[in-house]
Order: C-alpha cells, then structure tokens, then sequence
C-alpha cells in the first residue's frame, strides 16, 4: 500500500507537534512537506518530523504530491490558508477554533464544499475514550432524553502549562486569537455539548478578566445555552484554572431517565451513569462503563501521557477515514455551529442579553 503523503502548515500551534509525533509514528504516513512563516521554527519541525521546508505555506499547495494537508496557524489566519488549500483541490484538517468570526467560518464551509475537498477539524476531545464511551450510552437510551448539561473548561493559561513564547503571543491577541478563554477552551466544549445534546439555538454570556489582569482578553467567561431540543445547558470556560495538570474538561449530563458524569483530560479520566433501566425506578443504579482500548491506542506513556493521547488517536482516525473512504467525525459544519455559539457569547457579554444564533 503507498504512502499517503501528508504537508504540514504551520507549527505556531503546539498541537502542530502533537500530531506530527502521532503522524510520524505511522507505517503508512509520511510527512512529505513543512512550511513555516519562521525559518528557525520551520527548520525544527523538518528536522523532527522530515519532508521539504519551506517559508512560504503556498509552495506545499502547489506540490501534487500531497494527499492532505494539517494546518496549524494563528487563528485569525485560519481563513486564507484554507481558502488556498480548498482552491487548490487538497482535502485538509484545520485546528480549532475553526475561524475567529462566525462569517469567516462560514465562507471556509462554503469554499471546502464547493471545491469537493475532505474536510476536518480538530475537535480532538471526541476522541477520548471516555468521551466516545458517553456518546455510545446516550445513543442507547439509558439515560433517556437529554435535558440539562454542564460543562467546565479551562487551563492554568497558555504560557502557564507551558506553550512557547511565540503561540502565547499570538493567543492573547484580541484579533489574531480571537478572544480568550470562551473561543480557546469554549470550542472543545461547545462540541461536545452539541455531540450529546444537539444543535444550540440562544446563548447568554458573561465574560470578565479576574486572575490575569496583563490580558487584553478574558481569562474566565460563563455561558448559559438553550438547546435547540428545548434542553438548557450551562458552561465554565477558563485560563486561570489551578489544577493537578493544568487543564481540566468535566460535564454533567442530565436525562429524564439518568444522567452521565464525566471527566477528561485529566491524570485519571472517568465516565460514571447513573440509568434507573438498571432495576426500575426505585433501584437505579450508578456504573462505570466498561472502555476497551482501540488499536491505535498510545502505550508510550512517556511520550503520551493520559491528557494527551486523544490526539493520536484521532489523527489515527483521520488517516483511517481517508484510507477507507468514511466520513470524518468532525466536519466544518460542525465548526461552523461552534464559530456561531462563540461569536453569539461575545455579543451576549457586550449587549447583556440573550443572542439567538443566526441573529443579525
């Protein structure tokens, strides 16, 4: 079987390293081409990983060698990278968040399915096990119809947990990251509390500067949703969250006949339900879901610690839709409601209302 050749752009994303290491430990991936507006940055990645270096990200577009394309950029940069890799016919996946405003976002989903590329995002948390393991038991009814979530989010801070002078700069940056804590941790959040409660119709936000006052975004935003199902829906996003690793993701799933408690990226992930199916009404019983570990599962544990080896395992994935033809688990659409509930919190937080998305 040949290689399926791969160009990376951008490395002023952490998570640039992250799955190049996961595409670089793969039999059937090679990574052909990286680009990098920083030579020395650049230099680094295709010393590490291998493949061409270039400076300018339009020279790996131009190759017909490559079969898909990873870009890791500002966020604010999102937007033309993906509207040339789309005009040049490469199928690609985009980090997250997808875009900084919700037109944006828009116009990159328009351009990827118009032009007929493959497209994906990196909403990595739906590949935790435990994560994967609570949508399997929503699907299979034990906790009944959704109707309240919770979710609390958030990180010590970018420079805090160790990201690079570079991507902190870049991250803090109202206009080139976009916002704080509610478009950064907001984005892995709002999918998965879309992936299990459905499409989101109003959101109403706060957003405030409490712990790090240096910031000229928010290190800390709560957010109220309405579901488009009727359920309600609440969410704790931070950058100023002192914790074990550094980084924490926990939701509380409510149904009319259970409820799911989860938590992820953490040192020691759990899934607990509790399903009143098990026994009848007066006889409900809490359980802890049984995970079995996937092939591609990471046993370095060294180099993939518990937080962290969600990313290898969807990049596993990713490389298994395009081998096998299947739809990717995260599309842009998908990015797209996300972009939409984010830019509605931020003029939540501004007009002190309720913003329903969609309204102009």
């Amino acid at each position: 079987m040949a290689k399926l050749r791969v160009g990376m752009i951008g490395y002023e994303h952490v998570h640039a390293d992250f799955r190049s290491k996961a595409l670089s430990e793969m039999e059937e991936v090679e990574i052909v081409a990286v680009a990098d507006s920083d030579r020395t940055r650049g230099e680094a990645a295709a010393a590490r990983y291998g493949g061409d270096r270039y400076d300018d990200y339009r020279k790996v577009l131009e190759r017909k060698d490559i079969d898909f394309v990873f870009i890791h950029s500002a966020n604010g940069d999102h937007k033309e990278m993906v509207l040339e890799t789309a005009a040049a016919g490469k199928s690609l996946f985009c980090e997250k968040p997808m875009a900084t405003s919700a037109a944006d976002a828009l116009t990159m989903t328009e351009a990827v399915e118009r032009a007929g590329v493959r497209h994906t995002l990196g909403f990595c948390s739906r590949f935790i096990p435990e994560a994967e393991r609570a949508k399997e038991v929503i699907a299979s009814g034990l906790i009944g119809r959704m109707i309240s979530l919770r979710g609390v989010i958030g990180l010590a801070g970018i420079a805090e947990i160790g990201c690079p002078d570079y991507m902190t700069d870049w991250m803090v940056d109202p206009v080139r990251g976009g916002g704080g804590a509610l478009i950064d941790e907001g984005a892995h959040a709002i999918d998965l509390l879309r992936w299990y409660g459905g499409d989101i119709s109003a959101v109403s936000s706060m957003t405030a500067n409490i712990d790090k006052p240096q910031l000229r975004v928010e290190d800390n935003a709560a957010t109220a949703l309405q579901f488009a199902n009727g359920a309600l829906g609440t969410l704790n996003t931070l950058w100023s969250l002192h914790i074990d690793v550094g980084m924490r993701n926990t939701l509380e799933l409510y149904g009319t006949e259970g409820t799911i408690l989860l938590e992820l990226t953490s040192k020691h992930p759990k899934l607990q339900v509790y399903s009143e199916h098990l026994g009848g009404l007066a006889n409900g019983s809490w359980f802890e879901p049984h995970i079995k570990p996937k092939e591609a599962e990471p046993h370095d544990y060294q180099g993939w610690p518990t937080h962290a080896q969600h990313y290898k395992r969807e990049v596993t994935d990713i490389i298994g839709c395009l081998r096998e033809d299947r739809p990717f688990r995260a599309n842009f659409r998908d990015g797209l409601h996300v972009a939409e509930a984010t830019e509605a919190g931020y003029r939540s937080a501004r007009e002190r209302r309720w913003i329903s998305l969609g309204e102009r």
